[in-house]
This record gives C-alpha cells, sequence and structure tokens, in this order.
C-alpha cells in the first residue's frame, strides 16, 4: 500500500464576504454618522482590503431602533443573512443595531448559528470572541433603560400638552393642509369629504362610494378608508387625542386606545368642513348598517376564489345558519356548474394545514429556487456601471431628503419650500428605482425573487399556525382554485401552487 502525504496549502486567501448596517435617524445632526459618510466609509474598507468583499450596505433611515418590526433594510439583511449572501456584518454600535436587548441578542444568537459574525466598532465587540454576547447583553440593557427614559419624558410632555390644549398633532387629516402650526383646509379635497358625507347619507355604501371615486379619480381609494372620513371628529372642527397609545416597554408597540390610557376630546381645533347635524346623522346611520352586517361587506376570501370546473369567482353564501363559499355560476344553477358549496371552516382549516407545511419544508422548496434567481441576478448586476451609479445616486437622494427634514424640523426651511423639495427629490429616488429595475429586471426575476423572499420571511417569523391568521393569508395567498370540494390550489405570491385537500369537519 502506498500512502502519499498531501500538503495543506498555505497560500490560499480567503475572502471575507461584507455586510454593513446603517442606520441614521432623521432629526440627526451627527454629520459623521450620514448615510453618505457611512456609505464612503464602507465602500472604503472594501477597496483597500485583498480579502474583504463589500456584499451589500443595508440602511435604515428615519426609523426607531427600539423595535425591528418596521426596519425594512434590517429585515432585508437578517433576510439575506439566511442565505448566506455575506460571512460578516459591521455596524458602528450596539446602539444603532437595535436599543432593544431582546431583539439584539435573537438576532446575533441567529447570525451566529448561520455562521455570520458581527463587529461593532465603537464598541470594539466582535461576536467571534466569547465575550461579545455578553457585553452586547450589557450594553443593549444601557441603551434600552436611556430609550425608555427618553420615551417617558416625551410621553409625560405630551400628555401634559393634551391636557391643557396646547397639544398640536402634525398629521392632517385627508381635507386638510399643515401649515404654520395650523390644520387649513385643503380644497379640492375638503369637497371630496363633504360628497362622501352626502353620498352617505343618501343610501350609497362605503365600498360604492370607494369604486366611484377611485373609477372618477384613478386613484386608490378602500371601503375602509371611506368609513374612517366617515367617522373622524376632525371634519366638525374637533380633535380626539390618544386614541392609540405606546407600550411602556420595548418594543414599543401602538395599540388602539380601549380605557387603557386617558383619552383628551378638544373642541375648535381647525375649521369645520362638515356641520355638526350631518356628521350625527352620518354616525346614526354608520351604527343602524353596522348592527345590520356586523362584518361589514367585505371578507377575506372575496375575490380570491375561482371555480376549477367553470372559472367563475366564488361568493359568500350563509346556508342554515353556516357560512359557505359558493360558485357564482353554479348558485345561479345547480345545472350550470357541478361544484358544490364549501364551508368556509373547511378552506381555512386547508389554508392552515398548507402553511404550516410550508413552513416545516418552505427552505427546502423555496429557499433553492430564491438562490438560483439571486445568482441570476448577480450575474445581470455585476458590473453594471449604470447600477452602480444609480445606486451611489439613490444615496446621494436619500442623504439630501434626511437634510432638508432637519432643516424644514428646527424651522429653517418653510412649508412651501419643504414640500416642493420633497416632491422634486422623491420622484427622483422613485425614477432611480425604476431605472435600477428596469435594467436588471427585463424578464421580472427581481420581482418573484423578492416576492419568493418576503414568503420565506412570513413562514420564518410565524409560529406554527393553530387558528386561521388572516392578515398572514392576507399577505401570502394571491388566489384560490377550488379543483371540486374536496381539493383546492393555494396559489402564493411568487407564483408558487400548492395543492391541499379539504376536510369538512
Amino acid at each position: 500500500m502506498v500512502i502519499t502525504k498531501i500538503q495543506a496549502a498555505t497560500d490560499v486567501k480567503i475572502i471575507t464576504r461584507l455586510a454593513a448596517y446603517i442606520r441614521v435617524s432623521s432629526d440627526s445632526e451627527d454629520q459623521q454618522h450620514s448615510f453618505s459618510a457611512q456609505y464612503r466609509y464602507y465602500n472604503g474598507i472594501a477597496a483597500n482590503s485583498d480579502d474583504t468583499i463589500l456584499i451589500d450596505i443595508y440602511a435604515d433611515e428615519g426609523i426607531t431602533g427600539t423595535c425591528t418590526d418596521k426596519r425594512d433594510e434590517f429585515n432585508r439583511m437578517m433576510s439575506d443573512a439566511r442565505k448566506h449572501k455575506f460571512d460578516r456584518i459591521i455596524v458602528k454600535s450596539v446602539t444603532r443595531f437595535a436599543r432593544n436587548t431582546k431583539d439584539c441578542l435573537e438576532a446575533v444568537r441567529e447570525l451566529k448559528q448561520l455562521g455570520i459574525s458581527v463587529y461593532f466598532e465603537e464598541n470594539n465587540i466582535d461576536t467571534n470572541k466569547t465575550e461579545g454576547e455578553t457585553l452586547i447583553t450589557l450594553l443593549g440593557m444601557v441603551a434600552q433603560n436611556e430609550s425608555l427614559s427618553i420615551s417617558k419624558n416625551m410621553r409625560w410632555g405630551i400628555q401634559k400638552r393634551m391636557q391643557n390644549g396646547t397639544y398640536i398633532n402634525r398629521s392632517s387629516a385627508y381635507g386638510y393642509r399643515y401649515e404654520d402650526r395650523k390644520h387649513l383646509v385643503d380644497e379640492p379635497a375638503a369637497d371630496t369629504v363633504r360628497r362622501i358625507f352626502t353620498e352617505y347619507l343618501s343610501g350609497s355604501g362605503v365600498k360604492e362610494i370607494a369604486e366611484a371615486l377611485e373609477e372618477e379619480t384613478g386613484e386608490t381609494w378602500h371601503a375602509t378608508k371611506i368609513r374612517y372620513i366617515l367617522g373622524n371628529e376632525r371634519y366638525i372642527g374637533d380633535s380626539m387625542f390618544q386614541k392609540k397609545y405606546n407600550t411602556d416597554t420595548l418594543p414599543f408597540k401602538k395599540k388602539r386606545n380601549k380605557g387603557e390610557v386617558p383619552r383628551y376630546y378638544v373642541e375648535g381645533t381647525q375649521e369645520p368642513i362638515i356641520d355638526r347635524e350631518t356628521f350625527n346623522a352620518a354616525q346614526e346611520l354608520l351604527k343602524q348598517r353596522e348592527n345590520n352586517n356586523p362584518q361589514g361587506h367585505q371578507y377575506i376570501f372575496t375575490k380570491k376564489i375561482v371555480c376549477g370546473h367553470c372559472g367563475h369567482s366564488f361568493k359568500r353564501a350563509v346556508i342554515k345558519g353556516v357560512v359557505y363559499w359558493v360558485c357564482n355560476y353554479h348558485n345561479k344553477n345547480s345545472k350550470n356548474c357541478p361544484m358544490k358549496p364549501i364551508p368556509e371552516t373547511a378552506i381555512q382549516d386547508a389554508y392552515i394545514r398548507m402553511f404550516n407545511k410550508l413552513k416545516r419544508f418552505g427552505q427546502e422548496i423555496i429557499a433553492p429556487a430564491v438562490g438560483q434567481l439571486e445568482d441570476l441576478i448577480m450575474k445581470k448586476q455585476c458590473g453594471n456601471q449604470q447600477i452602480l451609479a444609480s445606486r451611489t445616486e439613490l444615496m446621494v437622494a436619500r442623504e439630501k431628503m434626511n437634510q432638508i427634514t432637519r432643516l424644514h424640523s428646527s424651522g429653517i426651511l418653510s412649508n412651501d419650500i419643504y414640500n416642493a423639495q420633497k416632491k422634486e427629490i422623491e420622484a427622483k429616488i422613485m425614477r432611480l428605482k425604476e431605472l435600477m429595475t428596469a435594467v436588471c429586471d427585463t424578464d421580472g426575476i427581481v420581482s418573484t425573487a423578492d416576492k419568493l423572499s418576503d414568503l420565506l420571511d412570513i413562514l420564518y417569523e410565524h409560529e406554527v399556525m393553530t387558528e386561521f391568521d388572516e392578515t398572514a393569508f392576507g399577505l401570502t395567498v394571491d388566489k384560490m382554485t377550488a379543483l371540486s370540494e374536496t381539493e383546492i390550489v393555494f396559489r402564493l405570491i411568487g407564483g408558487v401552487e400548492f395543492t391541499e385537500t379539504i376536510e369538512r369537519r
């Protein structure tokens, strides 16, 4: 037997794929932490290193660090980490990463399990080292206490102003505009508000009004928006403060106030658009109609189910006290289509089973497809100077938006100038995004990959489903095709389809 020893290679260069995470508050005046400065800084780190490649920069702007729920770029970074797109993340500090100790530790632990390290520059913490998590816990607790203290002081000041009637909500209702610390009537939007009240009191429903406005204006109108306008006391010149409130513990969550904290009703906060008699009549009619139909006119499966036999849509029907979904063509005449009514609970149960199967095997089924699409996208984007230039322009535009927001908040920029510049920058950002998509998404692969990635994120973040979740359903399902009363196909976002049996309770 001949055994040949093969010496280990000593000159193999290991390339670290680096990602950077940036977060800047919209009211930050610290220019060294600006988007453009950090963007140049992290690009420079990769450019000056022979063994580091900068894969991506994830940048959240003007959003609180107390919760990860609304940080789109942070969540995109975590999604990309699960797809093993990079090996290491660099971030300025723990407080930039998260002010919530729980979220911070959960993210770091998950990243460590994925083999991805995080380096916090200002704190000199490297999660590759054993003491990293302990230090993060301590620093995170300090940052969390600081955030709680700031929040508590701000809430105290706001509540005092609510109590003495000096509080001003800068958010204007539709039909008003905020100018010089006042809510002024904004025509012709105010005229649309008057029309909504008139048509509703004349017998039109909220869905009917929304559809008419959408058809006339070309803008998106929902029945829920019409309902909100009809019940908003601002249109008679008054304001109810603290309809919602933030929880006292991290992560802060906004909840509808059902008596947990005081509410403050202040009269005469702005010029009325609707007289009190008309408004009160609308409230009475709203109560009357909602008592007759407590669940409203829209249902979660409306326009979602089509018949696999005849292609017609399904409609909701109540038969002997049980809610069914039935083919419209069959409903007109049972001879038209053999499809029988399906109990709503059976469709919900089928979705729950499909969701849990997908949650269990989704990584094996969907992740490879996402990986293949991402490879195609990378090949299209690699070396494309137009995309690189557009990314740089996009960062500059976002930084400019950040600057004018600070100037407006401090009173340096007037409302007119601020609104004009904001509109111009928003249009530029939209053009750049459309250009980047057009360059690399000629066949829709970016859109498909994004939708499939979103689906993976929903599956990953959601617990095993035991009861039907309308929100999860709305986020994951595009259409359903009832093949028979015992079999249904779920077409999910991203175009993937799964067939599930229908079992009657």
